[in-house]
């Protein structure tokens, strides 16, 4: 099972999520599940990295991947990352409707 925490400030931002299992929905290569995990988080972060250019802090393997936004953004770059971040959330939540039995979101203010 794939688990996707996601936690938050008092100010309800993300300040960090991490991504860990497999989906095991099908054999590797062939489950759609861990892919559209993985291509949605990766594009994220490639946004937050290329398109925002803001350095986030991140370690990624197989079946792992964890992000963690700096302190001291503008409040301008803080709401720009957030909607990227929101964005992610509810494409994984979308996933977990469709999916439940293979990945869980847990989206907590830490």
């Amino acid at each position: 099972m794939i688990k996707v925490s996601v936690k938050r400030n008092k100010n309800n931002d993300v300040v960090e999520f991490d991504i860990s299992g497999h989906a095991y929905a099908d054999e590797p290569g062939k489950d759609i599940v861990c892919a559209a995990v993985s291509m949605l988080s990766q594009t994220i972060l490639l946004g937050i990295y290329e398109v925002l250019e803001i350095n986030v802090t991140y370690d990624m393997k197989n079946g792992y991947l964890y992000c963690c936004i700096p302190d001291g953004l503008s409040k301008e770059k803080r709401h720009e990352i957030n909607i990227l971040l929101e964005t992610m959330i509810i494409g994984f939540k979308n996933i977990e409707k469709s999916y439940y039995q293979y990945i869980e979101v847990h989206d907590k203010e830490v």
